[in-house]
Protein backbone atom coordinates (compact mmCIF):
# COMPACT_ATOMS: atom_id res chain seq x y z
CA UNK A 1 0.00 0.00 0.00
CA UNK A 2 1.12 3.21 -0.79
CA UNK A 3 0.10 7.03 -2.00
CA UNK A 4 2.08 9.40 -4.58
CA UNK A 5 2.08 13.05 -4.62
CA UNK A 6 2.81 15.27 -7.77
CA UNK A 7 4.13 19.20 -7.49
CA UNK A 8 2.69 18.81 -3.96
CA UNK A 9 2.07 21.90 -1.67
CA UNK A 10 2.83 21.67 2.11
CA UNK A 11 1.56 24.61 3.01
CA UNK A 12 5.24 24.91 4.73
CA UNK A 13 7.43 28.53 4.50
CA UNK A 14 9.45 26.31 2.40
CA UNK A 15 7.39 26.14 -0.81
CA UNK A 16 7.89 30.12 -1.00
CA UNK A 17 11.37 29.90 -0.30
CA UNK A 18 12.51 27.35 -2.36
CA UNK A 19 11.16 29.91 -5.53
CA UNK A 20 14.47 32.14 -4.83
CA UNK A 21 16.65 29.71 -5.68
CA UNK A 22 14.82 28.17 -8.64
CA UNK A 23 14.63 31.42 -10.22
CA UNK A 24 17.97 32.39 -9.42
CA UNK A 25 19.01 28.55 -11.46
CA UNK A 26 17.34 29.28 -14.38
CA UNK A 27 18.73 32.94 -15.04
CA UNK A 28 15.25 34.96 -14.31
CA UNK A 29 17.08 36.79 -11.08
CA UNK A 30 20.41 37.86 -11.00
CA UNK A 31 23.05 36.87 -9.00
CA UNK A 32 23.00 40.21 -6.83
CA UNK A 33 19.43 39.43 -6.01
CA UNK A 34 19.70 36.83 -5.18
CA UNK A 35 21.99 37.79 -2.82
CA UNK A 36 20.42 40.25 -1.57
CA UNK A 37 17.12 38.53 -0.62
CA UNK A 38 19.28 35.94 1.35
CA UNK A 39 20.87 38.64 2.90
CA UNK A 40 17.95 40.68 4.29
CA UNK A 41 15.20 37.76 4.31
CA UNK A 42 16.53 35.60 6.92
CA UNK A 43 13.84 34.63 9.21
CA UNK A 44 10.99 36.29 7.66
CA UNK A 45 7.51 35.31 6.10
CA UNK A 46 8.11 35.91 2.25
CA UNK A 47 4.64 36.35 1.59
CA UNK A 48 4.41 39.02 4.46
CA UNK A 49 7.82 40.44 5.11
CA UNK A 50 8.26 42.91 8.01
CA UNK A 51 12.25 43.63 7.10
CA UNK A 52 11.89 47.15 4.34
CA UNK A 53 14.98 45.68 2.40
CA UNK A 54 13.61 41.76 2.50
CA UNK A 55 9.90 43.73 0.95
CA UNK A 56 11.98 45.43 -1.55
CA UNK A 57 13.95 42.83 -2.83
CA UNK A 58 10.84 40.13 -2.85
CA UNK A 59 9.09 42.50 -4.53
CA UNK A 60 11.35 42.99 -7.55
CA UNK A 61 11.91 39.37 -7.05
CA UNK A 62 7.95 39.37 -7.40
CA UNK A 63 8.16 41.42 -10.91
CA UNK A 64 10.96 40.01 -12.61
CA UNK A 65 8.91 35.89 -12.34
CA UNK A 66 5.64 37.32 -13.47
CA UNK A 67 7.73 37.41 -16.90
CA UNK A 68 7.37 34.02 -17.11
CA UNK A 69 4.31 31.33 -17.27
CA UNK A 70 4.65 30.09 -13.36
CA UNK A 71 3.82 26.45 -14.66
CA UNK A 72 6.69 26.15 -17.22
CA UNK A 73 9.01 28.64 -17.16
CA UNK A 74 10.34 28.01 -20.38
CA UNK A 75 6.70 28.22 -22.36
CA UNK A 76 5.47 31.23 -23.40
CA UNK A 77 3.12 33.35 -21.11
CA UNK A 78 -0.38 32.76 -21.56
CA UNK A 79 -4.10 33.80 -19.98
CA UNK A 80 -4.37 31.51 -16.48
CA UNK A 81 -7.93 29.45 -17.86
CA UNK A 82 -10.00 30.48 -14.92
CA UNK A 83 -12.68 32.36 -13.93
CA UNK A 84 -12.04 36.20 -13.26
CA UNK A 85 -14.37 38.90 -11.47
CA UNK A 86 -14.67 40.86 -14.80
CA UNK A 87 -14.13 37.23 -16.70
CA UNK A 88 -17.47 37.58 -18.27
CA UNK A 89 -17.16 40.62 -20.11
CA UNK A 90 -14.23 39.64 -22.15
CA UNK A 91 -15.28 39.42 -26.07
CA UNK A 92 -13.43 36.03 -26.44
CA UNK A 93 -15.96 34.88 -23.58
CA UNK A 94 -19.24 36.21 -25.27
CA UNK A 95 -18.20 34.82 -28.15
CA UNK A 96 -17.51 31.34 -27.24
CA UNK A 97 -20.84 31.93 -25.38
CA UNK A 98 -22.41 32.50 -28.66
CA UNK A 99 -21.04 29.61 -30.50
CA UNK A 100 -21.55 27.09 -27.63
CA UNK A 101 -25.67 28.74 -27.11
CA UNK A 102 -26.51 26.42 -30.26
CA UNK A 103 -24.81 23.63 -28.48
CA UNK A 104 -27.61 21.04 -27.19
CA UNK A 105 -27.02 20.28 -23.33
CA UNK A 106 -25.21 24.03 -23.00
CA UNK A 107 -27.26 26.23 -20.70
CA UNK A 108 -25.79 29.92 -21.66
CA UNK A 109 -27.30 32.59 -18.97
CA UNK A 110 -28.35 30.00 -16.85
CA UNK A 111 -25.25 28.06 -15.81
CA UNK A 112 -22.30 29.87 -17.94
CA UNK A 113 -21.72 32.82 -14.86
CA UNK A 114 -18.18 33.38 -15.15
CA UNK A 115 -16.48 31.79 -18.58
CA UNK A 116 -12.97 31.98 -18.67
CA UNK A 117 -11.03 34.60 -21.02
CA UNK A 118 -10.47 32.38 -24.44
CA UNK A 119 -6.81 32.08 -25.28
CA UNK A 120 -5.08 33.77 -28.07
CA UNK A 121 -4.19 31.12 -31.00
CA UNK A 122 -0.34 31.11 -29.69
CA UNK A 123 -1.38 29.63 -26.62
CA UNK A 124 -3.52 27.08 -28.15
CA UNK A 125 -0.52 25.46 -29.89
CA UNK A 126 2.76 26.51 -27.98
CA UNK A 127 6.12 26.35 -29.93
CA UNK A 128 7.69 23.96 -27.68
CA UNK A 129 4.60 21.37 -27.28
CA UNK A 130 4.37 21.52 -31.32
CA UNK A 131 7.81 21.12 -31.79
CA UNK A 132 8.41 18.16 -29.67
CA UNK A 133 5.13 16.71 -29.80
CA UNK A 134 5.49 16.71 -33.60
CA UNK A 135 8.65 14.87 -33.61
CA UNK A 136 7.16 12.28 -31.72
CA UNK A 137 3.78 11.90 -33.34
CA UNK A 138 5.97 11.80 -37.16
CA UNK A 139 8.32 9.06 -35.38
CA UNK A 140 5.63 6.51 -33.90
CA UNK A 141 1.87 7.62 -34.66
CA UNK A 142 1.40 9.48 -37.65
CA UNK A 143 -1.31 6.93 -39.40
CA UNK A 144 -3.40 7.42 -35.93
CA UNK A 145 -5.31 10.97 -37.05
CA UNK A 146 -6.32 11.41 -33.29
CA UNK A 147 -2.46 11.39 -32.29
CA UNK A 148 -2.24 13.92 -35.01
CA UNK A 149 -4.05 16.39 -34.18
CA UNK A 150 -4.41 15.98 -30.11
CA UNK A 151 -0.96 18.99 -30.02
CA UNK A 152 -3.57 21.34 -31.22
CA UNK A 153 -6.16 21.37 -28.61
CA UNK A 154 -3.82 20.64 -25.76
CA UNK A 155 -2.86 23.93 -24.50
CA UNK A 156 -7.09 24.54 -24.63
CA UNK A 157 -7.63 21.74 -22.87
CA UNK A 158 -8.41 24.13 -19.93
CA UNK A 159 -10.54 26.62 -21.29
CA UNK A 160 -12.55 24.05 -23.00
CA UNK A 161 -12.93 21.81 -19.41
CA UNK A 162 -15.44 24.93 -17.92
CA UNK A 163 -18.01 24.42 -21.18
CA UNK A 164 -16.97 20.58 -20.90
CA UNK A 165 -17.89 20.46 -17.28
CA UNK A 166 -21.27 22.95 -17.39
CA UNK A 167 -22.71 20.72 -19.96
CA UNK A 168 -26.06 18.66 -18.78
CA UNK A 169 -24.64 16.14 -20.73
CA UNK A 170 -21.86 15.84 -18.40
CA UNK A 171 -23.93 16.83 -15.49
CA UNK A 172 -26.15 14.26 -16.10
CA UNK A 173 -23.30 11.27 -16.29
CA UNK A 174 -21.57 12.59 -13.24
CA UNK A 175 -24.90 11.65 -11.13
CA UNK A 176 -25.06 15.98 -10.37
CA UNK A 177 -28.34 16.39 -9.35
CA UNK A 178 -30.16 19.93 -9.67
CA UNK A 179 -29.95 22.46 -7.26
CA UNK A 180 -27.02 21.34 -5.77
CA UNK A 181 -23.94 22.57 -7.67
CA UNK A 182 -25.09 25.40 -10.04
CA UNK A 183 -21.75 26.71 -11.73
CA UNK A 184 -18.53 24.50 -12.12
CA UNK A 185 -15.47 26.64 -12.17
CA UNK A 186 -11.65 25.15 -12.96
CA UNK A 187 -10.25 27.89 -10.36
CA UNK A 188 -11.64 29.18 -7.39
CA UNK A 189 -9.99 32.66 -6.59
CA UNK A 190 -10.29 33.29 -2.57
CA UNK A 191 -14.16 31.49 -2.91
CA UNK A 192 -13.37 27.94 -1.63
CA UNK A 193 -15.60 27.39 1.28
CA UNK A 194 -13.20 26.13 3.82
CA UNK A 195 -10.92 27.56 6.49
CA UNK A 196 -6.98 26.09 6.28
CA UNK A 197 -6.19 24.53 10.01
CA UNK A 198 -2.96 23.11 8.76
CA UNK A 199 -0.25 25.08 8.84
CA UNK A 200 1.88 22.17 6.65
CA UNK A 201 1.44 18.89 5.99
CA UNK A 202 5.42 17.72 6.46
CA UNK A 203 4.87 15.57 9.18
CA UNK A 204 1.85 14.21 7.91
CA UNK A 205 4.13 12.30 4.73
CA UNK A 206 6.80 11.56 8.26
CA UNK A 207 3.96 10.02 9.98
CA UNK A 208 2.79 7.89 6.90
CA UNK A 209 6.14 6.77 5.38
CA UNK A 210 7.02 5.59 9.17
CA UNK A 211 4.18 3.57 9.50
CA UNK A 212 5.34 1.37 6.20
CA UNK A 213 3.25 3.30 3.30
CA UNK A 214 5.23 3.61 0.17
CA UNK A 215 5.34 7.11 -1.05
CA UNK A 216 6.51 8.79 -4.63
CA UNK A 217 6.65 11.93 -4.84
CA UNK A 218 7.50 13.49 -8.07
CA UNK A 219 8.11 17.26 -9.52
CA UNK A 220 8.41 18.51 -12.80
CA UNK A 221 11.83 20.12 -13.17
CA UNK A 222 10.39 23.80 -14.93
CA UNK A 223 7.55 24.34 -12.16
CA UNK A 224 8.18 27.67 -10.56
CA UNK A 225 4.84 26.87 -8.57
CA UNK A 226 6.07 24.77 -6.40
CA UNK A 227 9.16 24.15 -7.63
CA UNK A 228 11.15 20.81 -7.02
CA UNK A 229 13.70 21.96 -4.50
CA UNK A 230 11.36 22.96 -2.15
CA UNK A 231 9.89 19.69 -2.24
CA UNK A 232 13.39 17.97 -2.71
CA UNK A 233 14.18 19.92 0.68
CA UNK A 234 11.27 18.47 2.82
CA UNK A 235 11.87 15.01 2.01
CA UNK A 236 14.98 15.24 2.85
CA UNK A 237 14.26 16.99 6.08
CA UNK A 238 11.84 13.80 7.15
CA UNK A 239 15.71 12.39 8.12
CA UNK A 240 15.64 8.97 6.96
CA UNK A 241 18.79 7.21 5.50
CA UNK A 242 19.33 6.65 1.68
CA UNK A 243 18.93 3.81 0.20
CA UNK A 244 19.56 4.32 -3.36
CA UNK A 245 21.23 7.35 -3.81
CA UNK A 246 20.48 10.25 -6.43
CA UNK A 247 20.65 9.20 -9.85
CA UNK A 248 19.09 9.72 -13.55
CA UNK A 249 16.33 7.19 -14.39
CA UNK A 250 15.69 6.63 -17.91
CA UNK A 251 12.70 6.11 -20.87
CA UNK A 252 13.91 4.86 -24.40
CA UNK A 253 17.36 5.37 -23.90
CA UNK A 254 17.58 8.94 -22.44
CA UNK A 255 17.27 10.59 -19.24
CA UNK A 256 13.69 11.09 -18.00
CA UNK A 257 14.79 12.76 -14.61
CA UNK A 258 16.42 12.14 -11.82
CA UNK A 259 15.47 10.28 -8.31
CA UNK A 260 16.53 9.56 -4.68
CA UNK A 261 14.62 6.91 -2.68
CA UNK A 262 14.92 6.81 1.03
CA UNK A 263 14.64 3.55 3.72
CA UNK A 264 11.17 4.85 4.77
CA UNK A 265 10.09 3.53 0.62
CA UNK A 266 9.92 7.15 -0.35
CA UNK A 267 10.89 8.05 -3.94
CA UNK A 268 11.63 11.05 -5.01
CA UNK A 269 11.55 12.01 -8.69
CA UNK A 270 11.66 14.61 -11.07
CA UNK A 271 10.25 14.78 -14.51
CA UNK A 272 12.64 16.44 -17.16
CA UNK A 273 10.53 18.89 -19.05
CA UNK A 274 7.64 18.78 -16.45
CA UNK A 275 5.58 21.39 -14.97
CA UNK A 276 2.78 21.97 -13.03
CA UNK A 277 1.85 19.84 -12.78
CA UNK A 278 3.64 17.69 -14.91
CA UNK A 279 1.80 15.16 -16.50
CA UNK A 280 0.36 18.01 -18.37
CA UNK A 281 3.34 18.56 -20.04
CA UNK A 282 4.92 15.14 -20.04
CA UNK A 283 2.71 12.47 -20.10
CA UNK A 284 4.34 9.35 -21.21
CA UNK A 285 7.34 10.29 -18.56
CA UNK A 286 4.69 10.12 -15.74
CA UNK A 287 3.28 7.15 -17.00
CA UNK A 288 6.49 5.43 -17.28
CA UNK A 289 7.64 6.78 -13.76
CA UNK A 290 4.27 5.70 -12.01
CA UNK A 291 3.68 2.17 -14.10
CA UNK A 292 7.38 1.52 -12.86
CA UNK A 293 6.88 2.60 -8.92
CA UNK A 294 3.38 0.76 -8.72
CA UNK A 295 4.59 -2.53 -9.94
CA UNK A 296 7.69 -1.86 -6.99
CA UNK A 297 10.10 -1.59 -9.57
CA UNK A 298 13.34 0.93 -9.81
CA UNK A 299 12.05 3.86 -11.68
Amino acid sequence: MGYLVGNPVTGDRIDERSKVPFAHGFGIISGQLYEMILGHCQGQDYKNPTNMLCAKALGTFNNLLSEVMWPHVLLIKCVYSSAGPHAETDDSAGAARKILSEEPGIKVGKRLKHPPVRPPLDCIVSEHHAYTYTLYVFRFHWTDPVMRTRWIIQDYAHYLSYFWANDERTRDALGIKDGTVDEWVRCQDGGVPYTRDIASSIKYHRNVTANGYRALVYSGDHDSVVPHLGTQAWVRSLGFPIAHDWRAWHLNGQSAGFTITYSNNMTFATVKGGGHTAPEYEPERCFAMFSRWILNQPL
